[in-house]
């Protein structure tokens, strides 16, 4: 399938399976926007002109401000809420290679804003340069309890609330309830939409057999993870294997 083929067929995919598709370009936000948490099959990258918004979603928290840059990889899930008003930023296409987000800061986004203003193809492709030779972490990234606590989460599938809550000094009522406000969802359920979207990206981006990576993903079995997988993304793993081939040869660690 070539590129402009298999582009068309996500776009068609995204809307039939009620993904939230991205508009390329410059955008100016309402002070009264925000998006409960929602998912993206694309990756695309955000580029903050100005104000500020806070992003909570896979990588944690983040408070977004001028100069930095979020890449969101492909089947992200997030939710957005402004900061301040006068929220303006760019959305560019972005080529997934490695399935992982990142936070980083820039000090000058004047070259890519003109870009931007006649061609967001363009754009990207310069963001993507200027990353690669400029790039430095943002300091919007928070560390509180909850993001510490889906930090651990994410390195140690054996974790248990409760456990992680007395060693931290907190009832695991208070990390439950907490991390729910947080992030809109529970704990585990977080880890395993995580797992699930891991597994997603070995089948769209490898050949090893869904019996194998199930295994791989912590899965109880097969079945298991095709439930999980059809939960969020509305498919099973056989119709993602079949119809949506994605870079097959950027198969993630």
């Amino acid at each position: 399938m070539r590129f402009e083929e298999r582009s068309f067929a996500l776009l068609y995919l995204s809307d039939k399976l009620k993904f939230r598709n991205v508009a390329y370009g410059i955008e100016t936000l309402s002070s009264r926007f925000s998006l409960p948490r929602h998912r993206h099959l694309h990756p695309y990258a955000t580029v903050v002109l100005a104000g500020k918004f806070e992003e909570s979603g896979y990588s944690g928290r983040i408070l977004a401000s001028a100069g930095d840059v979020l890449i969101h990889p492909a089947l992200d899930c997030h939710a957005n809420r402004m900061v301040s008003s006068g929220v303006r930023l760019i959305r560019l296409n972005w080529r997934d290679r490695t399935g992982v987000g990142g936070l980083y800061h820039l000090d000058r986004v004047d070259d890519i804003v003109r870009v931007a203003e006649r061609d967001v193809v363009e754009a990207a492709q310069l963001l993507e340069t200027t990353l690669h030779e400029k790039r430095q972490p943002s300091a919007g990234v928070k560390a509180d309890w909850p993001d510490l606590l889906l930090a651990d989460l994410l390195a140690n599938e054996s974790i248990r609330i409760g456990i992680w809550a007395e060693l931290n000094g907190l009832a695991r009522e208070t990390v439950s309830r907490g991390f729910m406000a947080v992030y809109g969802i529970a704990p585990s359920v977080l880890r395993a939409e995580a797992r699930s979207r891991m597994a997603w990206l070995r089948i769209t981006r490898g050949f090893d057999s869904l019996s194998r990576i199930a295994a791989d993903t912590g899965f109880a079995d097969q079945a298991h993870m095709t439930r999980w997988v059809h939960r969020i993304t509305g498919a099973p793993p056989a119709f993602w294997r079949q119809k949506a081939p994605l870079e097959p040869t950027a198969i993630p660690s």
